[in-house]
């Protein structure tokens, strides 16, 4: 049996209304510009540009010097694509917007010739991309997958171990998933900024973070190893770390994941739903996760194998003579250690047993088309909660003893109250 305590924190991110002009709150979305250019590197005015990725695909023109521009587009991979009559459609793929940033392309278009055939290629985004003004590290979902464990075994679902992976950055191993300590470039926990979606997460008592970094509904993981863009809300003088959320596409999706782990308990759920209207005036993502989590100590029996070498139980060891424990002579002084009658077991109260994290997100955007230009307003409403249930090991249950009633008798009262 299990002597538990109860850790029930939530979090509700206020819900965030703001109108600005062509681009969404700070740290949410990011620029593509660049030039269309002939063989001879003359400019080429009126070609089509086409920006496209899962999350979004938009379409401009070039002016007279060739250069287009794409002020807020949701961060992701997209692929570049530029055309004009005349001359053979060209594509640049693996374009990777950040957030906050502004990515710089040039391509090329050669008149029209005889088409032998086309060939497309997919490029990995790399951490830094040409562009970047400031020393910011872009995670994506795959990444962030394969570092998971980095974090630390309690963390299994969150950002910590992707965060980890990061140069300049140490996670103390450890950690439960909750306020959890990062240090970045040498600095102090209380010296790191933290955003959610463009928003300001720091308690301002201490400066820690009011989030658990959980990986749902994350778009992209930003890391700073320095300090705060600019124009961010939040403060950091060692470092900076962002989560972009998720916004709805068109088409819709909907994902389903679920994990098993064996030999110890690790069973997690995440669903995922998104929509928009095609012209992207209204969109939406929900995300619901869920898991469960046990910790052993030593190995998967919780040491009790090794229980020799460490100490024998206390329900073996009876006072000599029938003296309670406060006759140090015939009680302390005859047990099986020196001190006391029994040598502790390796597992204390302080180590965590369990872990149940539940987490929710809802990102909703509504566009407001301006009347007089081709940009438009945008409301975001975006709602976060986080459940965390962690139980704690009693080393003397979890080693073998019936009830509280046996060390109550060898103690000459109660155990722990």
């Amino acid at each position: 049996m299990l002597s538990k305590k109860f850790l029930r924190l939530g979090l509700v991110v206020p819900i965030l209304v703001a109108l600005q002009v062509t681009r969404v709150l700070a740290g949410t979305t990011g620029s593509l510009s660049g030039y269309v250019i002939q063989a001879d590197g003359t400019a080429l005015a009126g070609a089509k540009v086409t920006a496209t990725s899962p999350s979004e695909s938009t379409t401009t023109l070039t002016d007279a010097n060739g250069h287009f521009a794409f002020v807020s587009l949701t961060p992701d991979t997209y692929t570049v694509t530029a055309s004009k009559d005349g001359y053979d459609p060209t594509s640049q793929p693996g374009v990777t917007v950040l957030a906050d940033a502004t990515q710089v392309t040039r391509i090329t278009l050669h008149q029209t010739v005889k088409v032998l055939g086309h060939v497309t290629s997919t490029a990995q985004a790399a951490l830094v991309k040409a562009g970047t003004t400031a020393d910011v590290y872009s995670i994506n979902s795959t990444t962030n997958a394969k570092t998971a464990t980095l974090g630390g075994g309690g963390s299994l679902g969150q950002a910590y171990g992707a965060i980890a992976s990061q140069p300049g950055v140490v996670v103390p191993p450890g950690q439960s998933g909750w306020f959890q300590t990062i240090h970045i470039r040498g600095g102090d926990f209380d010296q790191v900024g933290y955003e959610f979606d463009g928003v300001p997460v720091l308690r301002s008592y201490d400066n820690y973070p009011t989030v658990s970094a959980s990986t749902l509904g994350q778009q992209e993981l930003q890391v700073y190893t320095g300090g705060a863009p600019a124009n961010s809300e939040s403060q950091g003088l060692s470092g900076y770390i962002n989560q972009v959320i998720k916004s709805g596409t068109y088409p819709g999706y909907a994902n389903l994941t679920l994990g098993i782990g064996s030999p110890t308990l690790y069973n997690s759920m995440q669903f995922e739903v998104g929509g928009a209207t095609p012209n992207h005036n209204f969109s939406y993502y929900v995300g619901l996760g869920s898991s469960s989590q046990n910790f052993r100590w030593f190995d998967n029996n919780n040491g009790a194998g090794i229980q020799q070498q460490f100490g024998a139980l206390f329900a073996a060891l009876p006072c000599p003579g029938g003296a309670t424990s406060k006759n140090f002579t015939s009680c302390y002084a005859s047990g099986a250690g020196p001190g006391g009658y029994a040598l502790g077991p390796p597992v204390d109260s302080v180590n965590i047993a369990s872990t149940w994290d539940h987490e929710s997100v809802v990102n909703l955007h509504f566009g407001l088309p301006h009347h007089n230009d081709s940009g438009k307003d945008d409301i975001q409403l975006l709602y976060d909660n986080t459940y965390l249930h962690n139980t704690y090991y009693s080393s003397a249950n979890d080693w073998g003893l019936a009830n509280d009633s046996q060390l109550a008798n060898l103690n000459g009262g109660p155990a722990f109250g």
